[in-house]
């Protein structure tokens, strides 16, 4: 009986995740960037030198973030990782927040 009930309760929990996820998620449109770069919020040839600078030191750069269209917030990304191709490039950011941070599920061009 125990086990069942364990059974049961596991279940449920794995089923209520993507319904929390799903609720929250959210996209946001900005610029990858480098927290450090000075000219963060300009999309340039000396930012794209800089993010490459950035990433090229494996962390100890600079974090990556976003930089939002509408008011220029830093929204840091619990997983950079995704966006590292797309080094200050305009995107759209799937996802939802975890925290003061950003989880990113997709990415997307502009």
């Amino acid at each position: 009986m125990k086990k069942a009930l364990l059974a049961c309760t596991l279940l449920s929990a794995w089923l209520a995740v993507p319904w929390v996820s799903a609720a929250n998620e959210q996209t946001l449109y900005g610029y990858v960037s480098c927290a450090k770069c000075e000219d963060a919020k300009v999309t340039s040839d000396a930012h794209l030198a800089c993010m490459r600078q950035c990433s090229a030191k494996g962390g100890e750069g600079g974090e990556t973030v976003l930089v939002t269209d509408n008011d220029h917030q830093l929204v840091h990304l619990e997983n950079p990782e995704t966006v590292s191709g797309h080094y200050a490039h305009r995107v759209a950011l799937n996802g939802y927040m975890k925290g003061n941070v950003f989880h990113v599920m997709s990415v997307r061009t502009l």
